[in-house]
């Protein structure tokens, strides 16, 4: 067998959705991902990292950790010297914040031992102010000069580094999921949940995300309440400060079930059992959930405001778009979805095409491809 090229993947933190994309990696490539820490102030998520490929968890030294307390993703630790100056992989991706003190220099290191280089990123953010503008112009150029391609989550990220000037080749790699876990359920365990959740043959409208303010847990609670059908109901995955807030919210309205937070194992029985997936977020530059509502098959209703959502819902065959924060769009949308179970099947079967692009056995081998070929 032939030597699998080498590629090291610098990024934040351990999180769910890249663990299956690093699985995918490592079988067509000798893999290391070096990760700034083990967690974040704002994750609930806590991974057995013993996995198939070597992994490095680097220590935030006291700068990081004054400077976390403002901004939570800043990641720089002293050990990024040595350690980027002595990898020797073939190829780099390189996320997190290009600014960061642990993105640039193993930006800088590389580039100066001429690897192949890749930066992972969501949208860049907008800037109005003239002056932050030239500031952010003048940051961004570590990546001009770094970089030989990016890796964009979407085509609005793609954009959004042409508009600040950063004309290396642009690649779109969406964040992806094991889409097999969630067309590969076990019979057993869905009747489970179909007996907790499901047993009068409910109507279910499932949303999943951390229960803060950004992700509009508030505009699907004042949608449902809105609808009158007594067999609908609402179950929401995920934890976070707003949660007492949004229970108040639902006053007594006992068709909306906080389902709290959730092991990945059991995610995709929530799938297994919905009749809709809704997600109100006021921004997300992508969303992984939308990958996982597509790879389970249930139509989706969706703010304009995420990525995932704008890049592959792009005609409503696929899935419906509301305006992010509009009550009455989410509301509309459900009872079109809910009342018409021939849309609900014209839209699965639509959407059966997204699924090998929101899945990470495809975007590994386009990253190889990117590597081995477009950038050889």
């Amino acid at each position: 067998m032939a030597t699998k090229p080498s590629l090291s993947f610098y990024t934040n933190i351990p999180t769910p959705y890249q663990l299956s994309f690093f699985n995918e990696l490592s079988k067509l490539f000798d893999l290391t991902v070096i990760y700034y820490s083990n967690t974040e102030n704002n994750r609930e998520w806590k991974f057995d990292l013993n996995v198939e490929y070597k992994t490095v968890v680097l220590s935030n030294n006291f700068i990081a950790k004054i400077i976390q307390k403002k901004v939570i993703d800043f990641h720089f630790s002293w050990q990024i010297f040595k350690l980027a100056w002595n990898d020797k992989s073939d190829y780099f991706i390189i996320g997190g914040s290009y600014w960061i003190p642990n993105a640039a220099v193993a930006l800088t290191f590389n580039k100066i031992k001429r690897k192949k280089i890749a930066y992972f990123s969501e949208p860049l953010f907008e800037v109005r102010n003239k002056v932050k503008y030239a500031i952010k112009w003048l940051l961004l150029r570590i990546l001009q000069f770094n970089c030989n391609a990016i890796f964009c989550v979407s085509k609005q990220a793609a954009v959004s580094f042409e508009n600040f000037g950063v004309k290396q080749p642009k690649f779109i790699i969406p964040y992806n999921i094991d889409s097999k876990l969630f067309s590969q359920l076990k019979s057993i365990k869905l009747e489970e949940f179909k007996s907790k959740y499901k047993s009068a043959n409910e109507k279910i409208i499932l949303s999943s995300g951390s229960l803060i303010e950004r992700k509009g847990m508030d505009v699907l609670i004042n949608a449902v309440k809105e609808i009158g059908n007594p067999d609908l109901r609402l179950i929401i995955i995920g934890g976070g400060p707003d949660e007492q807030k949004l229970k108040d919210l639902c006053a007594d309205d006992h068709r909306i079930i906080f389902a709290g937070f959730q092991t990945p194992d059991r995610i995709p029985y929530f799938f297994g059992i919905a009749d809709v997936f809704a997600f109100a977020s006021r921004y997300d530059g992508w969303a992984v959930v939308i990958n996982e509502a597509i790879a389970a098959n249930v139509p989706i209703i969706s703010s304009d405001a995420v990525g995932a959502a704008k890049e592959l819902i792009t005609h409503p065959d696929l899935g419906l778009l509301c305006k992010s924060g509009d009550v009455q769009e989410f509301k509309e949308a459900m009872i079109s979805l809910l009342s018409n179970e021939n849309k609900r099947i014209d839209i699965k079967e639509h959407s059966q095409k997204l699924i090998p692009l929101i899945s990470s056995d495809y975007n590994a081998n386009y990253v190889y491809d990117i590597f081995t070929r477009l950038l050889a």
